[in-house]
């Protein structure tokens, strides 16, 4: 599976607050360029994915992680 650190940023990614998605980056980032980037990026995201496609790519992820090749 995908390490903690990064499973909980692809469940913030899809799954949370914009603002709880750049707190949780910060931990790891301060450049102030990429955490509005990341901020631009997740709202964009949160516009246009459906609920449907957040379920799609997280499964996608869950199998490619399961996968003993990966």
């Amino acid at each position: 599976g995908l390490c903690p650190a990064l499973q909980r940023k692809v469940d913030l990614f899809f799954y949370g607050t914009t603002e709880e998605y750049v707190e949780y980056l910060k931990q790891y980032n301060n450049n102030r360029v990429v955490l509005e980037n990341a901020e631009n990026i997740k709202k964009c995201s949160d516009r246009t994915l459906t609920e449907e496609d957040k379920a799609q790519a997280t499964n996608l992820i869950n199998k490619i992680t399961a996968s003993r090749t990966c």
